[in-house]
Formats: C-alpha cells, structure tokens, sequence
C-alpha cells in the first residue's frame, strides 16, 4: 500500500508510519479513548499529502479499487471529529495545496476575485492579501490554523459575516475532485454553468461541495471573492450590566444596519473571569458584559456609526472603555480558546441563536448553571442581523472518564435549551450527528441522503458523517434516552467526585 501510494505522491509525501499518523486519529477536543474506540476506528491506514488535483484524482480511484474509506483534512481545527477518520482509511492532508492567483476584476460585477488553493489558511491569506491593498471578506474565529477548503466546507459563519454573509456566499466558483476520480470545475450557477462535463455527468453541483464537510467532493480550490482594505477602522468595547441591555444594544446594532458594521463579539462576565484569571482582558471591570464592535469602511460611514453607537451605549445605561481596549480585543479576536490556560478540561456547545432570543437565552443559561452548579463561559458573534453563533463551554475533567461522561448530558441540555428558542447546532461531524433532527427537519434530512447517494454512492468520502448516526448509540432515541439518565446521574456523580477530592 505505501509503495502505491508513494508511486502517486513521492516517497516524502505519503506514510503508513504508526508514530506519523498518530496525529490524524485526534482533532483540538480531547475525546477520552475509551469512547473514541468504541464508536470510531480514528487510526489511519495512510496519510499522503497531495499537491495537485491531478494527485488527488489517482489517490481517490486508487482508494475506490482498495474499498478504502477516505477523509479529507485541512487544519483539524474543530471538535467534533469533522476531519478524523471513524472506518481508518486513507486522510488526504490538504496542507500542501498552498497559494492563489493574481487578484482580478470581474467585468460584470465589478468585483474583486482570486483563485485560493484549499490548503492556504484563513490568516495567511488575509495578511498576502493586505500587501496588494486587499483582505478577505470574512474569516473563522481560528483563522490562524483554518484552511480555505475547510472553512468552504463547514458552516462558514465567523468574523465579518455581518455585512458579507456567509463564506458560502463568498465563493464564485470551486475546483476539486469527484467521488469518482473526476477532476471537476464548477461555477456558481447564477456565474455560468459547470466547466467540466463529466462533473455534470457525475450529478454534482456547485452546493454539493458547500457546509457539507468534505462528504461529497474533494475542493481543491477556490475562487473567492475579496474586498479592498478599509479607508478607516474603528474598535470600541463597550460593556453592560445586564444581559438585557447587552442583548438590546445587540438587536439594535443588527437593525441599524450600519453599513460599516464589520463584527460583533460578546462576552459574558463567566468568560471575562476566565480571561482575567489567566492574566488576559485585565481591563475591563469584573462582572460586566462585553461587546466588541468592529466598524469598518469610508471615513464617513465609519464617524458616523460611531457617533450613533456612543449615543445607543449610554441609553442602554452601558459605557465605552478606552479606544486601545477596544483595539487590543480586536487584535486578539484569533484567541478566544486563551481561556483554556484556567480551563484546561471544557466541553462546549456551538449553535445558532436569534439575536432577538439572545437575552432569554442567557437568562435560562445562567438558572441552568446555578440549578446544576456548572459554571457556563459564553461568547459569540454576531453573524448577521438577526443571529448569531454561540458558544457555551463549561468545565469537565478529562482525566476522569466517569465526569466526562455525564458530563456530556449538561451539552444535551444546552442544545435542548438552544433549541427551544430557535437554536441549532451549528456543525454536525460525528459527534453531533444525535442533534440532526434539530438542525435539519425530515424533508431536508431526506434530501441530503438523496444527494450523498447520487454522487458518492460507494460512500467513500468522510463516510459517517452528516448524514445518519453511524451508531445505534447515537441513534436520536436512544442518545436522548442515555442523556436523560446521565443527567439523572451527574448531581450524585459530581458530589462523590467533590467529596473525594476533599478527603
């Protein structure tokens, strides 16, 4: 197997080292092994790093004649095992598919574009970008380890989606490979049709390779559209007493609709503890509510955002700290994980919320916390004007499996919590797979399989996830069945866990 791999990628290129692909059986979540072995085979059986599509091709029909499973990796940068293997197999690192094009102007639209090879990061993009006068419209809050690829092919919601909406958006054209081998190009379909006949024959379609997370195509580039640099930027923190005002200074700013509106960041006072704790954000004063707002464009839409903005702050009864807190929280916007060094054990819940919820959600979350004694640490962006995405993480304890896994029925209930208020989870990848039923309704769930059968119906791509529980586990029913009964259990499972620490 390694030789006929090799003989496709290069002998530095391509291992079936059990030291070397060690790494690929993980993502940025410790998951403790018992659980993972149960449910997954995360070891790969080989590891090969392509550079071209034409690379790419082979390693897909190679692995199609081998009936071995393959999963597509950029940076791993996620937690639900989106990127690991569950059935070991092939993972094609995507890392050495790196660079883009010259920038260039389309005629019709008058809008700027570039080709992005999928491996690039979201960072390293941005700041080649910045030196021909350019940036990207959006980027993930891990911009520093996301690639292009990845992001395209996950919810694509982040920084900058106020005004640019979701990367999904973004993209006018994607470059990739087929279940089948087939090297493909597709535009977006209000751009001109597929490229490639044999894509179109394959019945793939240009939003088969969007939010679907690697289970239908291979995207190895992309054409993206940016934007010039800002005229002037403008950073201001400004904090709240209560959710209620944080969450009205929220709707308001989403109802404005300020042209300039580039970001909103929230943080709850939980998480500026867990800041300050680890010596971060010692500016802002205990027990206040954040919001970061990021304003950006033509000096006049920029001053006159501002102006209305400092005037909204203080009829909600918030205030604004100095100019360069507001600039330090924006350069670390990359760092909201910083958290980790007071709360190196957390479990988390990622969702979508709208925006006119967010105060109910957070008052239910805090009763939540105190009626279970868990403390709940919350930020999130604002990724449009009427929603946002949320992440809720809490404390568990990963060397303890008994505590990590009733501590899994608290995440049950703050999907539970999400949902009741117009919520879902905002990525399925394999842990997620028992909320499906809250992310997509039956027809659509339907639709999906529909669409994964047509064009992958061998299910060698990323197989297990998005689409079905591929275990009886996590089966809706019964996964909601275990979650009511660790919940059951967690209060006594906790306080024997307590008492024991104290004797």
């Amino acid at each position: 197997m390694e030789q006929a791999l090799q003989n496709i990628c290069g002998e530095k290129r391509a291992t079936t080292d059990p030291f070397e692909l060690a790494p690929y059986a993980q993502d940025v979540a410790y998951v403790p092994a018992i659980l993972v072995n149960l449910l997954t085979n995360p070891l790969p059986k080989a590891v090969v790093q392509p550079i071209s599509a034409e690379e790419i091709s082979r390693l897909i029909k190679w692995a199609r004649q081998s009936k071995m499973p393959v999963t597509v990796r950029g940076g791993g940068s996620t937690a639900y095992f989106n990127s690991v293997p569950l059935r070991s197999g092939l993972v094609i690192d995507t890392n050495r598919l790196q660079g883009f094009s010259e920038i260039e102007l389309d005629q019709v639209s008058q809008k700027k574009m570039v080709w992005v090879k999928a491996g690039m990061t979201w960072k390293d993009l941005d700041d080649r970008l910045g030196l021909q006068g350019c940036a990207v419209c959006s980027s993930p809050s891990s911009a520093p380890s996301a690639t292009i690829g990845g992001w395209v092919s996950m919810g694509g919601l982040g920084i900058g989606s106020v005004p640019y909406g979701s990367v999904h958006e973004q993209v006018m054209a994607i470059r990739g490979v087929t279940a089948a081998g087939e090297i493909f190009e597709l535009s977006r379909p209000d751009q001109g049709p597929a490229r490639n006949k044999e894509s179109e024959q394959s019945g793939l379609q240009f939003n088969d390779l969007l939010g679907t997370e690697g289970t239908r195509g291979v995207i190895t580039e992309i054409k993206l559209l940016v934007r010039d640099l800002p005229e002037k930027e403008e950073h201001l923190l400004a904090v709240f007493n209560n959710e209620t005002d944080t969450g009205a200074m929220m709707s308001w700013l989403g109802g404005e609709q300020f042209p300039s509106l580039y970001n909103v960041h929230f943080s709850s006072p939980e998480f500026i503890m867990t800041l300050q704790k680890a010596g971060y954000a010692q500016e802002i004063p205990p027990g206040k509510f954040s919001l970061e707002i990021d304003l950006e464009g033509n000096r006049d839409e920029v001053d006159q955002a501002v102006a209305q903005i400092i005037k909204q702050v203080k009829v909600f009864g918030g205030s604004l700290l100095p100019d360069e807190v507001g600039a330090k929280e924006w350069a670390d916007r990359f760092k909201s994980l910083r958290l980790e060094q007071t709360l190196p054990s957390l479990l988390a819940a990622e969702m979508t919320l709208p925006v006119r919820n967010f105060e109910a959600f957070y008052k239910s979350l805090s009763k939540l916390g105190q009626k279970t004694n868990t403390l709940c640490v919350t930020y999130a962006h604002l990724v449009s004007p009427e929603m946002a995405l949320v992440m809720v993480l809490y404390p568990s304890d990963e060397l303890s499996l008994i505590r990590y896994i009733v501590d899994l029925s608290f995440t049950s209930k703050l999907y539970k919590l999400g949902h009741s208020l117009g919520g879902k989870p905002y990525v399925i990848g394999f842990w997620n797979t028992p909320y499906l039923g809250k992310i997509y309704d039956k027809e659509e769930r339907e639709r999906r399989c529909r669409r994964k059968q047509a064009v992958d119906p061998q299910a060698i791509l990323n197989p297990g996830k998005g689409y079905n529980p591929p275990s009886i586990i996590l089966n809706s029913y019964v996964f909601g069945l275990g979650m009511i009964m660790l919940g059951l259990l967690r209060p006594l499972v906790l306080k024997i866990l307590k008492g024991g620490e104290g004797q």
